[in-house]
């Protein structure tokens, strides 16, 4: 019962946060919420396939963009652009990465960052559709009902929604069959085909997972920033992403959401440091790589015989 009493007690702790809270800090946890999306869909692509992806910024933005273009041009409501904005993520990148999913090592990380430009340049150039340089604005707050989340305390109700949800689902995909053959398919692919799991398959379902994430991901961020510039999903996010899921350990879900806390809070509170911000931030990110290479939750994990149970998905730790 234990992780599970942390687990509510943490869920508590959230929800009252707001009260307590300076606006300026509930600000950068939206953030970090909204964020743990888009990283928790590439621990799906990157911790099961072993593939790299720089393309996830791009994903993040194809969600951003669905979703500002049907409540602004369309007239639709947020919520009902929900669905079409992961509808059209996932599509995209199965119709852009799925081919390039069979690609290893260095191969496909070129592959990703050509799509990641391909979006990027299509956003900035296609102006009758998503605006060009001008972006897209004015787009609406989500309702519920006739609450309107328009400020950032409101929002982070249901950015919190979206993580939990999240969270959530990702455990169940990891605890299913789809999570057993993903499992095999990262440990050994070889073998994992031999025992008739479908590799191919395999990889483009965690491709569009990953997708699926990163889209809800960019329907949170768009309603929350509420305008969208095609500079806003260049290669910087998709750099990001990866570097918290590295950083987090790519098959730990609790790991992932630390690290974009951690990460996304530095990148904040290092701004008064000025010039000398990116460099304080490097160095976070290079004693994380150095002093615990298998994500960061290990630093609250007690030494086991088998290191490789501290990081294996489903198994997170207690703080």
């Amino acid at each position: 019962m234990t992780p599970w009493l942390a687990r509510a007690g943490a869920l508590l702790a959230l929800l009252l946060l707001p009260l307590v809270l300076p606006q300026y800090v509930l600000h950068v946890l939206v953030f970090i919420l909204i964020y743990t999306l888009p990283v928790i869909g590439l621990g799906f692509l990157t911790g099961f396939t072993g593939r790299v992806s720089l393309a996830q910024g791009a994903l993040f933005g194809v969600g951003a963009y669905t979703t500002a273009l049907l409540t602004t041009r369309l007239g639709w409501s947020p919520l009902a652009a929900l669905l079409p904005s992961i509808v059209v993520t996932v599509a995209l990148a199965l119709a852009i990465g799925g081919a390039v999913v069979r690609l290893a090592g260095l191969y496909f990380v070129m592959a990703t960052i050509g799509i990641q430009q391909i979006v990027s340049i299509t956003l900035m150039n296609w102006i009758d559709l998503t605006g060009g340089p001008q972006g897209v604005r004015s787009i609406p707050a989500v309702s519920i009902g006739a609450w309107e989340l328009d400020s950032t305390r409101s929002f982070y109700f249901l950015a919190l929604l979206f993580a939990v949800v999240s969270y959530v689902l990702a455990r169940r995909v990891i605890a299913s069959r789809l999570g057993l053959y993903l499992r095999a398919l990262s440990d050994d692919a070889l073998a994992a085909d031999a025992v008739a799991v479908k590799v191919t398959r395999a990889k483009v379902t965690a491709l569009a997972l990953s997708a699926a994430w990163a889209g809800a991901g960019g329907f949170l961020y768009a309603h929350y920033v509420r305008y969208v510039h095609p500079d806003m999903f260049g290669l910087e996010p998709s750099v990001l992403f990866l570097v918290m899921s590295m950083f987090g350990g790519y098959r730990s879900l609790a790991g992932m959401i630390l690290a974009t806390a951690v990460l996304e809070s530095a990148t904040e509170y290092l701004r008064p440091f000025g010039e000398y911000r990116m460099i304080a931030y490097g160095v976070i990110l290079l004693a994380g790589m150095m002093y615990f290479p298998k994500g960061i939750l290990t630093l609250f994990q007690r030494k086991r015989r088998e290191p490789a149970a501290e990081v294996a998905l489903g198994a997170e730790g207690t703080a």
